[in-house]
């Protein structure tokens, strides 16, 4: 197996790519606790003109502070940065539907 940190550390490979297919999918990752105990992450892609995933933008807080509420508000963040990349997410989209997803 994987390496882990806390006892929450993702450690089998095949659950590694599936979190990995989830946050691809979904533009969003999470770390329940699996690099330090009592911390708590969520990130979002910020994409570049090509529709390239170039940086991520996350939120840590303590476990029992980290709010779900903020996920919505560090997504338009991180889009907002993107789109000033010149990330569109109708060209996106187009190049999604084309067989050419962002990575």
């Amino acid at each position: 197996g994987l390496a882990g940190h806390t006892r929450n550390s993702i450690t089998q490979l095949p659950v590694l790519e599936r979190e990995l297919g989830k946050a691809r999918q979904y533009g969003i990752a999470r770390d329940n606790e699996e690099l330090e105990l009592g911390v708590r992450c969520m990130a979002a892609g910020v994409y570049d003109d090509q529709a390239q995933l170039v940086a991520g933008l996350s939120i840590s807080a303590p476990a029992d502070r980290l709010d779900e509420s903020w996920l919505p508000k560090l997504q338009a963040t991180a889009e907002e940065i993107s789109m000033a990349l010149g990330y569109h997410r109708a060209r996106a989209a187009k190049d999604a539907e084309a067989g050419h997803p962002h990575r």
